[in-house]
């Protein structure tokens, strides 16, 4: 990563924090975002790169191209030249376009509504009298912020530091599983496979969420579930989810978009690691993915309230 980058981030970030914190512009959190990222961008300036040989360097646009076709081919090139940048930013401009489209759909209104009550009717905020009045105090703050257009270019940039802190964590998971197993995978490699394999799956569930989101009736799309995938791909569909939450997150974890990300991340580590065997890519793939599924699985029972 370029350091002087980091740095220039990780300022800009500063100033953007302490003119929020003046109340001069409304993007406290994204100021605070930017300086964490410019943080991990500076920290990981220090770790090396893997060993360069001859090895032609695949375009940009072909790579992104090719990794739907010939994801092995890719793979293999991002193993000399690992790269994340375009992955990262397409994947998380699509998600910001989704999500703002979802909201101007179903309307800020509905949305933040439908998460106010459904907060409003958990236990520990129903039997708390301060809680209650706070929640319903910022009902309309919020309302307001989703319909603000600052705000909504502050939760863009937001949305793209989340994707760049959580390709960082896969890629130092992948990294862990191969030494503790006796291979070999430079922690860049490992980086470029989790930005590379995610990215074919952010585009199919975006572009064809985006889709049906104008093809179906807005009162028919859920506030809460819709905004995660409104892609049917899995058997989620024969179990109402207010009824039996935790199937219902059960069946949706076995979806063929999941499937084909994880397909696309074990030949992701096979091909781009310089020593990884299919039962180290098999073991860190699934590893991460029962994570996944754990962690869904417990809001679905923290917070049934929420699937109705």
């Amino acid at each position: 990563m370029n350091r002087l980058a980091g740095i220039i981030c990780a300022a800009l970030g500063l100033i953007i924090a302490v003119l929020g914190a003046l109340n001069v512009v409304p993007l406290m959190g994204t100021g605070v975002a930017l300086l964490l990222l410019g943080g991990l961008v500076i920290g990981l300036s220090f770790v090396s790169g893997p060993e360069q040989d001859d090895t032609p360097r695949m375009s940009t646009p072909s790579t992104l191209a090719n990794i739907f076709v010939s994801p092995t081919e890719v793979f293999q090139n991002l193993r000399r030249h690992p790269r994340w940048l375009a992955a990262v930013l397409i994947a998380s401009i699509l998600s910001t376009v989704f999500s703002n489209l979802f909201i101007d759909r179903l309307t800020p209104e509905r949305v933040v509504n439908y998460s106010t009550d459904k907060t409003l009717e958990m236990s520990m905020v129903a039997n708390n009298p301060e809680a209650v009045k706070s929640v319903k105090e910022g009902r309309d703050q919020t309302i307001a912020d989703a319909k603000n257009p600052v705000k909504r270019a502050g939760q863009a940039v937001n949305s793209f530091v989340g994707y760049v802190y959580l390709t960082a964590f896969l890629a130092l998971v992948f990294f862990l599983f191969a030494l503790a197993m006796g291979g070999k995978l430079n922690y860049w490699q490992g980086f470029a496979v989790a930005a590379y394999a995610a990215f074919p799956v952010a585009v199919v569930r975006y572009v064809l969420g985006s889709i049906v989101l104008y093809l179906k009736d807005p009162t028919e799309i859920h506030p809460i579930l819709g905004q995660g995938s409104l892609v049917q791909d899995n058997l989620s569909f024969l179990i109402n989810p207010a009824d039996h939450p935790v199937i219902y997150v059960l069946l949706a974890s076995f979806s063929l978009l999941i499937f084909y990300g994880l397909f696309l991340n074990i030949v992701g580590l096979k091909n781009a690691g310089e020593k990884v065997s299919p039962t180290i890519a098999w073991a860190a793939t699934l590893t991460i993915w029962g994570i996944m599924v754990c962690f869904s699985l417990a809001i679905a029972i923290l917070f049934p309230s929420f699937f109705s």
